[in-house]
């Protein structure tokens, strides 16, 4: 048994887990200070992280962890509250997206003062490189949350930057207080609202225009932030002044030959039963492998968590993040993020 394991803290986790509830390895615990709602779909959660816990970026995410129905299962969020906050008391905020229908973030608003959580290392190279040079960040939805964390930790402005922060109305832009009163004490940071009710997504792209010799971080859904993408570099905007972030994932569209009709199968392989299954090449192989009543490990479901890596023996998968193409040998991936081109067998 032991030699299944990769390490002997795995071996004795069940143990290590009586003694001390909840301890994952790799984690840091988390204690639930408060909770706040800043609109009617964003919760924001306030913690006092472990002294063991190395910190972050202005601008990077950790793995939040939650034991539920028996077990562990984790979600990426941005941190949003800015770096002297955890320096001088070691709390962090995280500013959440509720999903009533999903599994994950209804517990948020169901955790209680004191609830403990687990954490990871800070995560993502999302974040602020040159406050040097005059900055635009464009900000959508849940992507306020990072870019948040990066101007409120700002001490030292040394060049003129702007938000535009894409909202439907005041009332649904979390954060809103705080980068107001940013604005209202810097005079080198300027905030403005885009409601996406009353102006269309081409206003803003064409106020986005006239700083196009600046830095652009973008940060918001994946569909959004791809159109203010293709109307920068069409407006001459090299992509080395292009840092971005996308909170979801962009399915790709099948290849030729899937959308001529061709079915794809897998055979997904458990404790040496193989299950054979009928793909749909719009999806992930997670999403196939739990429509045809497998349960595979997962996490994130977003790439980031590497909870759901198993072995590819034979095919070729697309990584629905870049579009990058799999070998079609045996090598390990993803299932979240791994759409299937080929014909394929899975050991999970």
């Amino acid at each position: 048994m032991l030699g299944n394991q990769s390490s002997l803290t795995l071996y004795f986790l069940p143990l290590l887990q009586r003694l001390a509830s909840g301890f994952l390895p790799g984690q840091y615990r988390a204690s639930l200070l408060c909770r706040q709602w800043q609109t009617a779909d964003m919760l924001q959660l306030s913690f006092n992280v472990s002294g063991r816990w190395p910190g972050f970026v202005p601008g990077q995410h950790v793995l939040l962890t939650l034991q539920h129905n028996g077990r562990y299962i984790s979600r990426p969020f941005s941190i949003c509250s800015p770096l002297s906050l955890w320096q001088s008391q070691q709390h962090i905020q995280l500013c959440c997206k509720i999903n009533r229908a999903g599994e994950f973030t209804p517990l948020l608003n169901q955790l209680k003062n004191g609830a403990v959580v687990n954490i990871s290392k800070a995560q993502g190279d999302f974040y602020w490189q040159q406050p040097a040079t005059a900055a635009v960040f464009v900000a959508a939805g849940s992507g306020i949350t990072p870019v948040a964390a990066m101007l409120l930790s700002q001490r030292h402005w040394l060049a003129p930057v702007s938000l535009f922060y894409r909202c439907r109305g005041s009332e649904n832009a979390a954060l809103l207080s705080e980068l107001t009163q940013l604005a209202a004490r810097q005079p080198l940071f300027t905030l403005t609202l885009s409601d996406s009710r009353t102006e269309p997504a081409e206003t803003l792209q064409q106020q986005l225009m006239t700083n196009s010799s600046k830095q652009f971080y973008l940060c918001g859904p994946a569909g959004f932030m791809q159109q203010i993408r293709t109307a920068l570099t069409n407006s001459g905007v090299s992509a080395a002044q292009i840092r971005q972030e996308q909170f979801g994932l962009a399915i790709a569209a099948p290849a030729e030959h899937m959308a001529a009709g061709l079915q794809l199968s897998a055979s997904f392989i458990r404790a040496g039963i193989s299950t054979q299954v009928t793909l749909n090449p719009q999806q992930s192989l997670l999403q196939n492998a739990e429509q045809h009543g497998l349960a595979p490990r997962f996490g994130c479901r977003m790439g980031v968590c590497f909870q759901c890596v198993c072995d590819k023996v034979s095919g070729q998968v697309r990584d629905i993040r870049s579009g990058a193409l799999s070998g079609h040998g045996a090598e390990q991936i993803q299932l979240c993020v791994s759409q299937p081109v080929t014909e394929l067998v899975i050991k999970l």
